[in-house]
């Protein structure tokens, strides 16, 4: 394996732990009375 492909691969793992920790975040971060408030009117992603 190359040094360029190496520190791409970390490039690449770094970017993906950030985006599953933002999406952790995401969900977490969320206020369940909002959700259900949203669920009430009719918020299809609500639902979910």
């Amino acid at each position: 394996m190359t040094t360029a492909l190496k520190i791409f691969s970390v490039f690449v793992l770094v970017f993906a732990n950030g985006f599953f920790v933002a999406a952790e975040f995401a969900l977490v971060g969320v206020r369940r009375s909002r959700v259900e408030t949203l669920a009430a009117t009719g918020d299809k992603r609500a639902k979910r």
